[in-house]
């Protein structure tokens, strides 16, 4: 049998959900260990509907660590305020999905 070199310290679920406010789209990746959360990444979308086709047009980043530190981007055309809020929403529904 051959030399095992990694010792496996932790092992973590990752999770990929969508969420939806007004005409903007929320990519929500997240992952989760013993029952905590230890990163979230959520992508903002403005989705447009042109024709018969869906346009995406990227709109912002936001990052949680599980240290609690959020970092964002944003283009200097969005106003962060109500994506920044909505994530909030986002975090409290995760949370509380972890602890259900």
């Amino acid at each position: 049998m051959a030399t095992k070199n990694l010792t496996e310290k932790s092992r973590a679920t990752a999770i990929e959900a969508t969420a939806k406010s007004g005409e903007f789209e929320y990519g929500v990746n997240y992952s989760i260990s013993a029952g905590k959360l230890l990163r979230l990444q959520c992508t903002v979308n403005r989705v447009k509907k042109v024709d018969d086709r869906e346009d995406r047009i990227y709109s912002g980043m936001m990052t949680l660590e599980n240290t609690g530190s959020l970092t964002m981007s944003f283009p200097v055309n969005v106003e962060p305020a109500p994506h920044v809020a909505f994530l909030q929403t986002i975090i409290a529904e995760v949370k509380a999905e972890i602890q259900a």
